[in-house]
């Protein structure tokens, strides 16, 4: 449970930060994550010969699909890709009313380069001080996953990054409100948490469209947000389950035509199930989710199923693990992959942890022309918290 509670930190409670002022009503806390990883070999269509992909020299590899983090072979090791650094500011008014926020710094950042990216930003309050309800309003990062709330936290979790084959969408973030209510059930161990969110958000360029997909700049919207989750927690198991709706609109602007509807308004609805376990020395960790666009009278129909398994063992301050990830859709043409992660983690000095990652993926898409293509990958990070 120990990753578990430290990732808590970074959400509104903010425990074990640094007070700024005397009366502790103002808290800083920070992490970071210093990566770097090198692509070894990879290939497409069968082909090992080298070949671009949009602006990527290939064979290359895509490790962030929200900030477009993405490794190049040619490049040998690469630390500008997804190292950051993170700080969390928090403002206690009262004993029930609050403001947080959180600002990040990437490498790779490309909506502000180096300026840091204000990832959250939100008031909190509380009817009273031992409240089962919270009710939050700001922006967000849109709680899609199990690791969504501390995804940039990379010492909460055991591998250097969260499978990309499960996360990553090019709407990460909402401006909006949430409320959530907690609480114990009946005389059990259980904690049982009951969120729903409401909001919208939109991205002019959107990188995940523009530099991955399309090569063209690509506008991308996400309105009428509205979402819910139900986590159980007994110390031992921990499950959630997720739906959320909204509309998305990809646009593109031509100098002749205007603007280009790829999308408009179109109804879309997601669904997550995580289950996962940490019993003595075990961690099991599990995700399966579905993303749904479906109109037939435009003949849309967007399918996206992916999934994650893993198990590790915990030997002191030694955390070896297997994983297993896969995404795919269910028409043609097809996008698929599988991949499978070996990652060791060693926790050498309090608060900081430093982590060995190789990824063998394969790419399984129907495209008649090489996507990213297979790839075998390094990766070593240095993360931790303060």
């Amino acid at each position: 449970m120990k990753k578990l509670v430290c990732a808590l930190l970074f959400l509104p409670g903010l425990a074990s930060a640094i007070d700024l002022d005397e009366s502790g009503s103002l808290k800083l806390s920070g992490f970071y994550n210093i990566t770097g990883a090198k692509v070894i070999s990879g290939s497409a269509l069968g082909n090992s010969t080298p070949w671009n992909y949009m602006q990527y020299k290939c064979p290359c590899s895509i490790q962030n699909w929200e900030y477009t983090g993405v490794y190049e072979k040619e490049k040998g090791w690469q630390f500008d890709q997804e190292s950051l650094i993170g700080v969390q500011i928090k403002k206690d008014f009262s004993s029930t009313f609050s403001a947080t926020a959180q600002l990040i710094a990437r490498a790779n950042n490309p909506y502000q380069g180096s300026r840091p990216t204000v990832d959250w930003a939100y008031l909190t309050w509380q009817p009273t001080e031992d409240s089962a309800w919270t009710f939050q309003a700001g922006r967000f990062r849109i709680p899609l996953y199990y690791y969504s709330d501390y995804l940039y936290v990379g010492y909460a979790y055991p591998w250097v990054r969260p499978a990309p084959d499960v996360y990553g969408w090019p709407i990460f973030s909402y401006d909006g409100a949430n409320v959530s209510y907690r609480t114990q059930i009946g005389q059990s161990d259980w904690a049982m948490t009951a969120t729903a969110w409401t909001g919208s958000y939109s991205q002019s360029n959107n990188a995940y469209y523009t530099r991955l997909y399309y090569g063209t700049p690509t506008d991308d919207a996400w309105k009428k947000i509205l979402g819910a989750s139900v986590s159980a927690n007994n110390g031992i198991f921990d499950v959630r389950a997720m739906m959320m709706r909204h509309e998305e609109t990809v646009s593109q602007n031509d100098p002749v035509a205007g603007t280009v509807y790829l999308l408009k308004d179109q109804p879309t609805r997601i669904y997550g199930l995580s289950a996962n376990m940490d019993y003595k020395n075990w961690l099991i960790k599990t995700e399966v989710d579905r993303f749904e666009q479906k109109n037939p009278a435009l003949g849309i129909n967007n399918i996206y199923k992916y999934a994650l398994i893993g198990i590790g063992y915990n030997y002191g301050a030694w955390t070896p693990m297997y994983t297993y990830s896969q995404y795919t859709t269910v028409t043609e043409p097809i996008e698929a992959r599988s991949s499978h992660y070996l990652s060791l983690r060693w926790d050498f000095r309090k608060n900081m942890a430093l982590k060995v990652q190789y990824d063998i993926s394969k790419d399984k898409s129907h495209y008649p022309y090489p996507f990213f293509g297979d790839s075998r990958v390094l990766s070593v990070s240095l993360q931790g918290t303060f």
